[in-house]
C-alpha cells in the first residue's frame, strides 16, 4: 500500500511539472476530443466506463491510460472499455508516433477493422491491455502492424479476434519490427497464422510469450513466418494450436526463426505440427522442447527449394528419427540433444512447467553467453536457477547441480538398468569412486510420485572393485514401499550422492 501511494504521489508530481492531466470525461467529453486538444506529454486519464470510440493518436506522442495507470490496480482494465462500436479499427497509430506514446490500462473490443493498428513508422508503447474479440475482412484481428512500425507490447492479452485474411491475433508486414515481452495470444483465427502472421522482412521479438489455442484454416496454426521474417523467440510456448493444412505451431516459408527455451507441445495439422519448413527455411533451436505434436514434430516440405534445421541442446521426441525430411532438407544434429519424456507437470496455472525427475532440468546449454535471456521465465521464476538452465520455457527451482557433476562427471557413474525393459525385476548398478556417507536410491512413477526406495537396500549390496572404483548393484522386484506389484509402465531411478545427482529412465513390461 505504502509503495502504490508513493507511486501515485510521485506520478501527480511529474505529470503537473511537465504535462497536463486531462480528464475523461470530466475535463472533456470524449477520447478523441481529448487527443484533439492534447499537446505532446499531456496525459489523458480516462475514468472507468464504456466509449464507443474509434480513436486516432494523430501523431501526438501523449499518455492515454485508465486508472490502472495512477493505482497500478488491474480491475480497471476490465472496467476500462474502447469499444470499436463495428466502425472500423479501435485505435490507431499511423503519424509516426514515438515511445512517447502509451496507451495502457484499457480494454480494446469491437473494432471492424481489427482493434489496433500501427503502420508507417509509428512506435508506441502498448502496455496492460485486453484486446478482445475484435474482427478483420482482410488481416491483422487484433492488431495490425506494418510499414515499418515498431511498436512495443507489455502485459498484453491478445484473445478472441479473427481476420478473414492474415494474422488472426497479430499480423505483420513489410519491415516491422514488433517486440512483446509477458504477451499472450490465444484463441484467434485467420485463414493463415492463426495466431500470428509475419512477412516481408519482419523482425519481431518475443520475450516470455504464451500462443496458445489459436486456429487457422490454411497454414500456421500459431505462427506462419515468410519472405526473409526471422523472428526471435525466447521463454515462448505454443501449445494447442490447430491447422488445416501445415504447421500446426509454426510454419517457415522463407524464414529462419530462432527459438531459445521454446516449449512447443500438442499442436496439430495435416503436416508438420510443430514446425514445418519449406523453402530455404533454416530455423535454429536451442534449448527447446518438442513434444506430442501430431502428427509429426518437424517436417521439410516434400518439393521446392533445401531447408536446413540446427539443433542443440534440446527434447525432440524421436530424435532424428522423428524428423520428416523428405530428401528435402538437413538436420544438423548438435550437442547435448536428449529423446526423453520431459515430465509436464501437468496442472495449474503453468502446465508445461518441469517435474523435478525431469532430465530437461538442468541439462540446456552450458554457457548462455551472448543469448540475452530474459531474467523470468514464464511464471515469473529467475530463469537459470541450480546451477545451470533448463530445456523449455520455464526453470525448475527445486534441483541443483552439483559440482561433482558438472565439473568431476565420473566420480559417481549411474549405469543402465538391466535388463530394460524388465519383467518382474531388474538390477540397478553405479560406481562410487569415494566413500560417501550420503546414498540413496529411489524408484518415482510417469506422475513423479516415489513408489519404492531402495535406499535401505544399498547396505547389504556386495561391492566389486573394478578398475579401482566401487561398483553396487541392487535388485528391483517391481513392488512399491507397501510390498505391492505396481502396473505396466515407464518408471524413473534416482540416485544421490552427496552432490552428485542422476536419473535413468526404464519400462516395466508385464
Amino acid at each position: 500500500m505504502k509503495t502504490q501511494m508513493l507511486f501515485c504521489i510521485l506520478f501527480i508530481v511529474s505529470t503537473c511539472l511537465y504535462s497536463t492531466i486531462i480528464n475523461i470525461p470530466g475535463d472533456q467529453p470524449t477520447i478523441q476530443i481529448g487527443i484533439n486538444v492534447a499537446v505532446n506529454g499531456d496525459t489523458l486519464l480516462v475514468q472507468p466506463g464504456t466509449y464507443l470510440e474509434n480513436i486516432n493518436y494523430n501523431g501526438k506522442n501523449i499518455t492515454t491510460a485508465s486508472l490502472f495507470l495512477t493505482t497500478q490496480d488491474t480491475t480497471y482494465i476490465s472496467q476500462t472499455i474502447i469499444d470499436g462500436n463495428q466502425n472500423g479499427t479501435v485505435v490507431s497509430f499511423e503519424n509516426g508516433e514515438t515511445t512517447g506514446a502509451l496507451l495502457s490500462g484499457f480494454t480494446i473490443t469491437n473494432g471492424s477493422g481489427g482493434g489496433i493498428s500501427c503502420v508507417y513508422n509509428s512506435y508506441p508503447r502498448l502496455e496492460n491491455l485486453v484486446i478482445t474479440e475484435n474482427a478483420a475482412e482482410y488481416n491483422g484481428g487484433g492488431i495490425l502492424c506494418g510499414a515499418y512500425a515498431s511498436p512495443s507490447l507489455e502485459n498484453v492479452i491478445i484473445s478472441n479476434n479473427s481476420a478473414g485474411g492474415n494474422g488472426g491475433g497479430l499480423f505483420c508486414y513489410n519491415y516491422c519490427s514488433p517486440s512483446l515481452e509477458n504477451v499472450t495470444i490465444s484463441n484467434n483465427t485467420s485463414q493463415n497464422g492463426g495466431g500470428i502472421f509475419c512477412f516481408e522482412n519482419c523482425s519481431a521479438n518475443f520475450n516470455n510469450v504464451i500462443i496458445t489455442n489459436n486456429s487457422a484454416n490454411s497454414d500456421g496454426g500459431g505462427i506462419l513466418c515468410a519472405e526473409n521474417s526471422n523472428l526471435n523467440l525466447q521463454n515462448v510456448i505454443l501449445t494447442g494450436n490447430t491447422a488445416e493444412g501445415y504447421g500446426g505451431g509454426i510454419l517457415c516459408f522463407d524464414a529462419s526463426p530462432n527459438l531459445v527455451n521454446v516449449t512447443i507441445s500438442d499442436n496439430t495439422a495435416n503436416e508438420g505440427s510443430g514446425i514445418y519448413c519449406r523453402e530455404y527455411s533454416n530455423p535454429v533451436l536451442i534449448d527447446c522442447i518438442f513434444w506430442d505434436n501430431s502428427p509429426v514434430n518437424i517436417f521439410f516440405d516434400i518439393d521446392g527449394e533445401p531447408n536446413n534445421i540446427s539443433i542443440s541442446y534440446s527434447d525432440i521426441q524421436g530424435g532424428e528419427a522423428g524428423i520428416v525430411t523428405n530428401n528435402n532438407g538437413t538436420v544438423i544434429w548438435l550437442e547435448g540433444n536428449i529423446v526423453e519424456i520431459p515430465l509436464f507437470t501437468g496442472a495449474g496455472d503453468h502446465p508445461f512447467m518441469l517435474q523435478d525427475l525431469s532430465l530437461c532440468v538442468n541439462t540446456g546449454i552450458p554457457d548462455t553467453t551472448g543469448l540475452n535471456l530474459p531474467e523470468f521465465d514464464l511464471a515469473g521464476n529467475p530463469r537459470v536457477y541450480g546451477g545451470r538452465i533448463d530445456m523449455g520455457a520455464y526453470e525448475n527451482q527445486n534441483v541443483v547441480v552439483g559440482s561433482q557433476e558438472v565439473f568431476i562427471p565420473n566420480i559417481t557413474t549411474l549405469y543402465q538398468n538391466y535388463p530394460n525393459p524388465f519383467n518382474p525385476s531388474t538390477t540397478i548398478s553405479f560406481n562410487v569412486t569415494q566413500t560417501s556417507s550420503f546414498v540413496t536410491l529411489e524408484i518415482y512413477n510417469l506422475k513423479g510420485q516415489k513408489v519404492k526406495d531402495l535406499s535401505p537396500g544399498l547396505c547389504h549390496a556386495e561391492p566389486v572393485e573394478v578398475r579401482g572404483e566401487t561398483k553396487y548393484s541392487v535388485i528391483w522386484n517391481g513392488r512399491d514401499d507397501n510390498n505391492k506389484p505396481v502396473s505396466s509402465g515407464i518408471y524413473f531411478y534416482k540416485l544421490k550422492t552427496g552432490n552428485f545427482e542422476k536419473t535413468k529412465r526404464m519400462v516395466l513390461l508385464k
